[in-house]
């Protein structure tokens, strides 16, 4: 029967001449109970003829710029303008391209799967080889996989794979819409999206008469919710609790929109869970709060760890030991020159009088003021030094 419908297109199967996407998928459109067989005699015939499926002349005919009316509804998410534009190019799948598109990814793999076997791979370790990019085949396999057949087959599956995973990438963007805005940047979450859409190609399965876009989504919403799970708190919580947290959060939304506020035993009934339960888990219900975090103050702005008591630091009356603070600072400034330590008492008032400018110490000294400003910056720093600054240290706040 593939002979009769190769036959009527008129396509020749040779090395070198590669069959054409939409060729397979008429070749391919067989009843389900006998898609298995004709597969594996398409693949058998591909094989002799040394034949491949021209998997790059179909994404080129299909990933073209898509215009004006036919461009793709997309959600507008902030952040993410570039990633949105590059999407709007690749025109995404319709109802009968995700059928098709699952029945070629469907042959691709048994297509791989049988040229793995014969190069003497157990069909375990072959069936798990079929999802893993051709580079990793290679490097396996080594030469029994390098510029063969089997290269050429895993190289036409990863092309397929990709084109597959294009054509769904618009799902993820309605998914990361509605959970924006709770601790996870969007780019991230697209990511995590987008990554799970290889496990959703490698389940599903067309035989069930369900679209891919519906399969794909729970996939997409799942990984989306991991994330947010696992990278949305500074203490990471379980899934599990963090599921239940949410249903209570939906109870209580619920009860708030009726007028009332539900206690833990209405909470407990009506998810059927324990009043316990529900008393523990909103107890998990905490938030981390970095203490470098800006507040509003008297003040001005301050850190919220600059608005916290020091629970360790001892009153002012009782850490200052009994001494007089003229005589250690005198005691201290007796290492320095007369002139310096008259600078020092009158630019800082030390001696109970008011301090004064460098200009009117300059006068009466009959230096400049510069003058003035590094015999003070001097003195300064000698005062500074461990073993004066240890004298005045009980008297520095």
């Amino acid at each position: 029967m593939i002979s009769r419908i190769l036959a009527k297109s008129k396509l020749k199967l040779a090395a070198g001449r590669a069959v054409p996407v939409e060729q397979l998928d008429a070749a391919l459109d067989v009843p389900t109970d006998r898609f298995e067989r004709t597969t594996e005699q398409l693949a058998a015939q591909l094989r002799r003829a040394d034949a491949d499926i021209d998997v790059v002349g179909y994404r080129a005919r299909r990933t073209i710029a898509v215009h004006g009316d036919a461009q793709p509804s997309l959600s507008d998410i902030r952040g993410v303008g570039f990633y949105q534009m590059d999407l709007r190019r690749l025109p995404p799948m319709d109802r009968e391209e995700e059928f098709r598109m699952a029945r070629r990814y469907e042959f691709f793999k048994l297509r791989l799967l049988l040229e793995l076997q014969r190069a003497g791979v157990d069909s375990a370790r072959a069936k798990a080889l079929t999802a893993r990019p051709r580079s990793e085949i290679e490097a396996e396999l080594g030469d029994r996989a390098r510029a063969t057949y089997l290269s050429r087959c895993a190289s036409q599956l990863e092309d397929l794979r990709n084109l597959y995973i294009e054509g769904a990438l618009h799902i993820v963007l309605g998914t990361v819409q509605r959970y924006r805005g709770l601790g996870v940047d969007s780019p991230d979450l697209i990511q995590e999206g987008n990554a799970s859409l290889f496990q959703a190609i490698e389940g599903f399965d067309w035989r069930r008469e369900v679209r891919f876009r519906t399969y794909a989504q729970y996939w997409v919403q799942q990984a989306v919710l991991k994330m947010l799970y696992n990278s949305s708190r500074t203490v990471r919580i379980p899934v599990w609790v963090q599921k239940i947290l949410g249903r209570i959060r939906r109870a209580q939304d619920e009860g708030r929109r009726a007028g009332s506020e539900l206690t833990s035993a209405e909470i407990a009934q009506k998810l059927g869970i324990s009043v316990d339960k529900v008393d523990w888990v909103l107890s998990t219900k905490r938030y981390a709060v970095s203490l470098d975090a800006e507040r509003g103050g008297e003040d001005g702005t301050m850190t919220l760890l600059q608005s916290l008591a020091d629970e360790d630091a001892v009153p002012v009356p009782e850490s200052v030991p009994v001494g007089d603070l003229r005589a250690s600072l005198a005691d201290v400034m007796r290492d320095l020159s007369d002139r310096e330590q008259q600078i020092l008492r009158r630019r800082f008032g030390l001696g109970g009088g008011e301090p004064e400018t460098l200009g009117q110490i300059a006068v009466d000294f009959g230096i400049s003021a510069e003058r003035v400003r590094q015999l003070e910056s001097a003195a300064l720093g000698r005062l500074k030094k461990p073993g004066a600054k240890s004298r005045l240290a009980a008297f520095v706040e």
